[in-house]
């Protein structure tokens, strides 16, 4: 069923929802996003997510450094100004951003992020363009609806670095971005019809089972073709099964030879360690068990 014009106003596409409709984002799926358009299902929650919680509340300081980075930077005083609004593209008129901040007296504005040191990997040193992928179709979003020639990230790494990142518009993304979620808000949004996942995506089963998360009662007539992935997924539990028993089997030989010893030394330098591991208890019944783990030689 087709969404009211009502319904549509208020469900437009955003500037980070354009790496889901790229198939970029690892978080979320495009079917997702489509089934949270149409209202069927419900955005996730992050109020609680703790990233989240504190990017929220570090903002106004990391804009502070960000600030006096780029006027370090520029070599000039930078002044950088919050921005509340939701902006809409005058022609795209689905295409719907809210920024982080603006340069004052200047076409650029600034996208503020705070990383844990656990993502500060994906992030390329300080002075490229190397941010992210599943952030870039955000920043061209922004700088396509602003039409702005560049757009700085300024990211904040594990607690103690700030880097600077300026992402130069380009026609290819433009277009990119017009032409996907045009398709997206038209003909699946605005038509009802959901977009089709590609099952050997990372979160295909787990947005599959939250976009459908009951049963209507009914019984449908597989397709022909679809014999096939049963049988291979038969196939691929056996293995599994015997790849476990093989396992077991390795285990019962190396914990049999080491007694009660905690370490097993291999001429090559490899050692399988043991140790007893107790659980205390929270959600589940307390319980201990011996923790069996290898570790490479050194030179491997």
């Amino acid at each position: 069923m087709a969404l009211t014009e009502k319904q549509l106003s208020m469900r437009k596409v955003g500037g980070s929802d354009v790496a889901t409709i790229l198939g970029l984002n690892p978080f979320k799926t495009v079917l997702e996003l489509f089934y949270e358009k149409m209202g069927t299902i419900e955005p996730a929650d992050l109020s609680e997510n703790e990233a989240v919680e504190a990017g929220n509340i570090l903002e106004d300081g990391i804009a502070a450094l960000a600030e006096r980075r780029i006027s370090r930077r520029d070599g000039r005083a930078v002044k950088l100004r919050r921005s509340n609004l939701t902006l809409s593209h005058p022609k795209y008129d689905w295409l719907t951003i809210h920024i982080d901040r603006d340069v004052v007296g200047e076409e650029r504005g600034v996208e503020l992020k705070n990383v844990g040191w656990r993502a500060a990997v994906a992030w390329g040193a300080d002075g490229t363009s190397e941010i992210p992928k599943y952030y870039a179709p955000q920043v061209h979003t922004y700088m396509l609806v602003k039409n702005y020639p560049v757009w700085t990230v300024a990211a904040y790494l594990g607690g103690g670095e700030m880097r600077l990142y300026d992402i130069e518009r380009n026609k290819e993304w433009d277009q990119l971005i017009i032409d996907s979620t045009h398709d997206f808000w038209v003909e699946n949004v605005g038509k009802g019809i959901p977009p089709d996942i590609n099952p050997d995506a990372d979160r295909a089963v787990q947005a599959l089972r939250r976009v459908y998360p009951g049963t209507d009662g009914s019984t449908i007539v597989a397709p022909a073709s679809l014999a096939a992935w049963r049988d291979v997924r038969a196939e691929a539990k056996q293995i599994i099964a015997l790849n476990e028993k093989v396992v077991d089997g390795c285990d019962a030989r190396i914990l049999r030879e080491m007694g009660s010893a905690a370490i097993l030394h291999f001429e090559d330098g490899s050692e399988f360690t043991r140790k007893l591991v107790k659980r205390k208890a929270y959600t589940v019944e307390a319980a201990e068990y011996m923790d069996l783990r290898f570790k490479k030689a050194k030179d491997e």
